[in-house]
């Protein structure tokens, strides 16, 4: 009686240990993105595209970890993903104190400077962030661009959101926003595939000079790989990787400008 009784005990703590254990193990990685932030990362409707998805699939290939790239919806929802833990790694994006407290940055992925973009026919002076106070704004929903800018929009500018870039740049055309705050790629990506470069403009200086980078989830056994992560995208630095793919991005966005869903 005492052996089945052992018996049965060690079987259910195989049962309830087992599990933690596979889960300590970087088996898979799951890669997920902005569906809509072309031409770093995009969704087509059946996968994602873009220099970030060429960059990190590289990437793992080299380092040799099986991976998913794993369509979740809005980027809002893709944070959460990070947040709760059910992937392992978010391309790309800029570091916030928020996002720290969830994930572990890559070295520098790219330049991605932040820009407000007006109609051109509505031309504003703008020297300084205190010359957006008093006009409206807009960003797309769940884009942060840096915790002193941050701060600065929240509490000084009237900015609000959209579902998406796509949406606010055609409030901005009907006059409904004075300016759209987002990332110059993606601002001019957007401009590009929807022939409207003629009617917005980025102002100058930029707002910030920030970089996208990729996000570890801190949580993930897959995060180990880091450092090793880390030493292959400085070699796809030098080798002029980074620079190909994105030129070759923005040839893909605007040649089949489409952003899908599941």
């Amino acid at each position: 009686m005492r052996r089945l009784l052992a018996l049965l005990i060690a079987m259910l703590c195989t049962m309830f240990v087992l599990p933690a254990q596979a889960g300590s193990t970087c088996e898979r990685v799951i890669v997920s993105a902005d569906p809509a932030y072309p031409p770093l990362h995009w969704y087509d409707g059946k996968q994602f595209r873009g220099a970030s998805i060429a960059i990190i699939t590289r990437i793992l290939d080299e380092i040799g970890l099986p991976y998913e790239l794993r369509y979740l919806g809005p980027w809002k929802r893709v944070l959460h993903a990070a947040q709760n833990g059910s992937i392992d790694i978010i391309t790309t994006l800029k570091s916030t104190p928020e996002r720290r407290s969830f994930l572990l940055f890559s070295e520098l992925v790219m330049n991605n400077p932040v820009a407000a973009f007006v109609k051109k026919d509505r031309p504003m002076p703008y020297a300084k962030w205190d010359d957006l106070t008093g006009l409206r704004g807009g960003i797309a929903r769940g884009n942060r661009f840096g915790s002193a800018f941050d701060e600065y929009m929240d509490s000084r500018l009237h900015v609000s959101e959209t579902d998406n870039l796509e949406t606010a740049f055609t409030m901005l055309l009907a006059n409904r926003f004075d300016y759209v705050i987002t990332g110059y790629h993606v601002g001019q990506a957007y401009m590009a595939s929807a022939n409207i470069d003629d009617k917005l403009v980025p102002l100058q200086p930029f707002l910030i000079e920030s970089q996208n980078l990729f996000g570890f989830v801190a949580q993930s056994p897959c995060a180990v790989h880091l450092p090793a992560f880390n030493r292959q995208l400085e070699k796809l630095h030098k080798e002029g990787f980074i620079e190909r793919v994105l030129l070759q991005a923005r040839a893909d966005w605007r040649k089949a400008p489409v952003i899908g869903k599941n």
